[in-house]
């Protein structure tokens, strides 16, 4: 399942002036486990809820100041690990740094992340 340009609002940032205000950064997420008894079953138990998932990686950002994308890319993919029955987590977030404004579009980080082990789905 892939949510693809989720709107995020994120007190992120070196300096604490960055970090005063909430920042737009976009986030793509790529989540992987079985689908197999939500294709069976047609419930949305046995599936991941979209809708949760998206609350979730938002108030995520919302929730704490960030210096780093890497941080914030990170606490969203253990989040919804934690939270959710996904096996495997990649996440790319883009921030456009108001600091580097007309010399860059936007930075970008990927990380992936998987289940720990012994943990359940």
């Amino acid at each position: 399942m892939t949510l693809a340009d989720v709107r995020l609002l994120a007190r992120i940032g070196v300096s604490e002036e960055e970090r005063e205000a909430p920042q737009e950064c976009r986030a793509d997420l790529d989540l992987y486990g079985s689908f197999r008894a939500a294709a069976e079953t047609d419930d949305l138990a046995f599936s991941m809820d979209y809708c949760r998932i998206l609350d979730c990686v938002e108030e995520t950002a919302a929730e704490r100041p960030y210096r780093l994308v890497e941080t914030l890319a990170w606490a969203l993919a253990r989040r919804v690990l934690g939270n959710f029955p996904v096996a495997r987590a990649r996440v790319r977030l883009r921030k456009r740094p108001a600091v580097l404004e007309g010399r860059l579009s936007f930075v970008e980080v990927e990380i992936e992340q998987r289940r720990p082990p012994g943990r359940a789905e």
